[in-house]
C-alpha cells in the first residue's frame, strides 16, 4: 500500500509553512516540542506535516492513543510506519514486525523477562551498579548522561548477552549512538554523513557478534542472547544466525539508550528537588540492609516509583509513536484515508491540561493512589507504549532505573550548578543536550 500524500491528505490542516523539499523536517528535529504547541495552537489536536520521507499526521489528542493503538490496532501496521526511517537501521526488529510474525518472535524474547529470569538480573545488577558508582568516589561531580550511557551498556551486555565488555564498551557505545542518530538523519548514504555513520554502526555491531554467535551457539547460558539462540522459529526451524543478530542489536538500543536517558533525568530531578532526593534516599538506606533482594521489594520503593513515573510523563524517552493505517479511521472529526501514517505523540498528551494538574510542574504525587492523574484519561500516559507493540523490556527498565536511583543516592547527595537548567533536544530521544553536568557528594564518609 501506497503511503497518503498530499493529494489524500490536503484536507487535514497544517504543513502549509515547510521549506521546500525537506518540508517541516528542520522544525520537527531542532525544535520540535515549541513546533508542536504551534501547529496544535492554530490546527486543534490534528494537523499535518511534511518531510522529504513524505507526508504524516501528528496527533496530540488524549484520547485518541487508547483509539490508534488499541482499539484499533488490526486496523494500523507498525512496519510500514517505521519502515522508511529505520528499515535499514533495524531489519528484523520487532518494531519493523506485524502479525503472525511478530507474534512469535515476541513470544521468543518475552521468555527473558518472565519472573525467573528477572530475579536472575536482579541479583545481578547491584554488583554492576556498585562497581560502576564507586567510580565516582572522590569526585565532585560528573556528566550523567556519558556515565549513565556506559552504565547501562554494561548492564545489557553482561545480562542480555553474557559478555563483560572491556575493550569494546567505547567501539560498541559509539555505534549504538551513531545507529541512534542516523534514525532521523535524512537516508544519504554519502561520506561523513550523520545516516552513513549509523549504516557503518550496524555494520560494526553486525560483525562483532557474528564472530560470537558459534561459541554461543555450542555453549549457552541463561542469557536472551542464548535464549534467541536455542529458539525457534514460526516454522519450527532455529532462528538464522541473521536473525538473532537483528534482535540483539535492537535489543542492545533499546536497553541501553532509553534507560540511561531516564536515569539521567531521574538524578537531575532528585538534584533539583532536594525532598525528593531524601524519600528516595530514605528508602534506598531501607534496601541496602536487604540482604536477600527480590522483585517484591523493588515494588515497594514507593518514592522512587513516584519519581520515575513523573520523570517520564515529563521526558518519555520516545515522544512519538507511529502507525501506518491500513484503513480510513476517523480521529477528531478529521477523516484519514488508509495510507497515513499517523503519529500519536505522547509528549503532548503527557502534558495535557485537559488531563494532568500543572503539568508544567514536577509533582510525583500525582501518580499517588489518592490522585490518580493518569486514570483520568486510559492512555494518555504510556511511556512504553501500548497495545501489541508495548515495550517488551518495560518491567526490567523500571528495575533497573528504580535500583539504580536508589543506590546511586544513597551513596551521593546529589546537587546542581548554581544556575543551571537543563535543555532537552526531543529527537530521536528526548534527552539532554548536553551531558548533565551533576554535583555530588558522598554520603558517608
Amino acid at each position: 500500500m501506497q503511503p497518503a500524500g498530499y493529494k489524500e491528505l490536503k484536507h487535514i490542516p497544517g504543513g502549509e509553512n515547510g521549506w521546500p523539499i525537506i518540508g517541516n523536517f528542520l522544525d520537527f528535529t531542532t525544535n520540535t516540542i515549541p513546533y508542536f504547541q504551534s501547529e496544535k495552537a492554530h490546527h486543534g489536536d490534528v494537523f499535518k506535516a511534511s518531510s522529504p520521507l513524505g507526508y504524516s499526521v501528528m496527533v496530540t489528542k488524549p484520547e485518541a492513543n487508547k483509539f490508534l493503538l488499541v482499539d484499533q490496532g488490526k486496523s494500523t501496521n507498525n512496519q510500514l510506519a517505521w519502515e522508511l526511517a529505520l528499515g535499514e537501521l533495524f531489519p528484523n526488529g520487532l518494531m519493523l514486525m506485524d502479525g503472525e510474525r511478530h507474534k512469535t518472535h515476541r513470544s521468543i524474547i518475552l521468555e527473558a523477562f518472565k519472573p525467573k529470569p528477572m530475579q536472575g538480573y536482579l541479583d545481578e545488577l547491584p554488583a554492576v551498579f556498585d562497581s560502576e558508582f564507586a567510580k565516582l568516589n572522590g569526585r565532585t561531580e560528573f556528566d550523567a548522561l556519558p556515565f549513565f550511557k556506559k552504565l547501562t551498556l554494561k548492564i545489557a551486555a553482561k545480562i542480555f548477552f553474557g559478555f563483560d565488555l572491556k575493550e569494546d564498551i567505547n567501539q560498541i557505545d559509539q555505534a549504538i549512538t551513531a545507529i541512534v542518530e542516523a534514525s532521523t538523519a535524512l537516508p544519504l548514504k554519502l561520506p561523513f554523513t550523520r545516516y552513513q555513520k549509523g549504516i557503518q554502526g550496524r555494520a560494526f555491531l553486525v560483525d562483532y557478534f557474528r564472530e560470537v554467535l558459534p561459541d554461543r551457539r555450542q555453549n549457552p547460558g541463561n542469557d536472551l542472547f542464548s535464549r534467541l539462540c536455542e529458539a525457534t522459529n514460526e516454522d519450527g526451524d532455529r532462528l538464522s544466525d541473521q536473525e538473532i543478530i537483528d534482535h540483539l542489536i535492537f535489543v542492545l538500543m533499546a536497553a541501553h539508550d532509553t534507560t540511561a536517558i531516564t536515569l539521567t533525568w531521574m538524578s537531575y530531578f532528585m538534584a533539583k528537588y532536594p525532598d525528593w532526593q531524601a524519600k528516595v534516599q530514605q528508602e534506598g538506606e531501607a534496601l541496602n540492609a536487604v540482604t536477600d533482594l527480590q522483585l517484591s521489594h523493588i515494588r515497594k520503593l514507593e518514592s522512587a516509583s513516584l519519581v520515575l513515573k513523573e520523570t517520564l510523563r515529563i521526558h518519555p524517552p520516545l515522544i512519538l509513536i507511529p502507525r501506518f493505517l491500513t484503513e480510513e479511521l476517523e480521529v477528531d472529526g478529521q477523516t484519514l484515508p488508509a495510507g497515513s501514517v499517523v503519529n500519536t505523540v505522547l509528549q503532548m498528551t503527557h502534558q495535557d491540561e485537559r488531563i494532568w494538574s500543572s503539568p508544567e510542574k514536577f509533582d510525583p504525587e500525582r501518580f499517588n493512589a489518592e490522585r490518580k492523574e493518569q486514570n483520568r484519561c486510559p492512555f494518555a500516559y504510556m511511556p512504553f507504549g501500548a497495545g501489541n507493540h508495548h515495550c517488551i523490556g518495560f518491567q526490567f527498565a523500571e528495575m533497573s532505573a528504580k535500583l539504580g536511583l536508589s543506590m546511586l543516592t544513597n551513596r551521593f547527595e546529589l546537587s546542581l550548578h548554581e544556575g543551571y537548567e537543563s535543555k532537552a533536544r526531543a529527537v530521536p530521544f528526548k534527552q539532554p543536550k548536553d551531558g548533565m553536568p551533576l554535583k555530588l557528594r558522598p554520603r558517608f564518609s
